[in-house]
């Protein structure tokens, strides 16, 4: 546990010294590896799917918020999309649209949950998302979490699309657009995943709030077994098909990583919790304070002896300050003495 802490103070501390900089490599990261795994799902478009337009795209959006970043990626959804089917990017347009109004009007300061969620679940460990938005955005993340989900699904979605594009013909334009609308606005499993984060967020978020001992890791277990819950009862009643296994490993990584969140952001001892009551002319207050756990650091003196303060410290104490041999000096005259003979030691060399 101490190596722990000292790795995490060290983190601190590096972050608070450098965090310009590691603010903006973060950024280019995660703006990095948002397009690419964009690219990797898609690759339609030779522009939109190009090394160094990625690069440079992300390195703009490394100055700039993530909310950014998030419009910048829908960008490239839809150009990789058009190469495939104008009434699919335009579908796609108009609901990205939508929920980039409902996202920018309701949390504009969450875009980092719009690129975690379509990450988490590239990554196959979706159900992490939802606790990790819990912990650190709150209930305002359901907003980006729905968008972000929608984003998979549609970017999941255009592979099957390409295998079926074929199969219509130029009349069926009608047959084509309820054939995306199905299987994107309208996809069971999408709508089911978006509302089973939204629950555990919302779970999350209130019991981590709670003015109880270890409320944040009640709340990651308690949400990851709700989930779970709720996404074994909502496929099998909507037939759903799904991975039990695939769940197990999925919310057992997502207790780990809440954990780990916890112990980074939310680390205390409630060994030295304190309860304080104190009142003003309006209100009583009842306030539990607990502190933060940290590695305290040792203020080490070290004192340099040489043979000027060893000749200092053989001198008579009572003989420099002129007291009685029967009076035995207090501290502050043995204080003042002993400054007084190393004085007097100096003045002596310099002489």
């Amino acid at each position: 546990m101490t190596e722990l802490l000292k790795i995490k103070d060290g983190l601190q501390r590096l972050y608070g010294r450098y965090d310009m900089v590691i603010s903006h490599i973060l950024k280019f990261a995660a703006a990095f590896i948002s397009f690419m795994l964009i690219r990797g799902m898609t690759g339609y478009s030779s522009a939109a799917s190009s090394v160094f337009v990625l690069i440079l795209l992300s390195a703009v959006c490394a100055f700039l918020p993530a909310g950014v970043t998030a419009l910048a990626g829908c960008i490239l959804i839809v150009l990789q999309i058009y190469e495939i089917s104008i009434e699919f990017a335009i579908i796609t347009l108009v609901m990205l649209l939508i929920l980039l109004l409902v996202y920018y009007v309701f949390s504009p300061k969450t875009g980092y949950v719009l690129l975690l969620v379509p990450v988490m679940f590239m990554l196959h460990i979706p159900y992490a998302a939802p606790v990790i938005v819990g912990l650190t955005a709150g209930a305002v993340g359901i907003v980006p979490a729905f968008f972000g989900t929608y984003l998979y699904f549609t970017l999941a979605f255009c592979s099957e699309f390409m295998a079926s594009v074929s199969s219509f013909g130029e009349g069926e334009f009608v047959t084509k657009l309820t054939f995306i609308m199905d299987n994107t606005i309208l996809n069971k499993e999408m709508l089911v995943m978006g509302i089973v984060f939204a629950a555990t967020i919302v779970l999350v978020y209130v019991i981590r709030s709670f003015s109880i001992d270890r409320s944040w890791i009640i709340a990651i277990v308690t949400g990851s077994v709700v989930e779970a819950v709720l996404v074994v009862m909502s496929h099998v009643m909507l037939s759903l098909s799904f991975s039990m296994p695939g769940l197990i490993v999925g919310i057992v990584i997502s207790i780990v990583i809440g954990l780990v969140l916890n112990f980074f952001i939310f680390s205390v001892d409630y060994s030295r919790t304190e309860r304080v009551q104190f009142e003003d002319d309006d209100y009583y207050y009842y306030v539990k304070a607990v502190p933060k756990l940290n590695m305290t650091v040792t203020d080490v003196k070290v004192k340099k002896i040489n043979s000027r303060t060893q000749k200092a410290e053989e001198y008579d104490v009572r003989d420099s300050y002129g007291a009685d041999e029967n009076t035995e000096p207090d501290e502050s005259e043995r204080r003042m003495a002993y400054e007084r003979d190393v004085l007097n030691l100096e003045d002596e060399e310099e002489k």
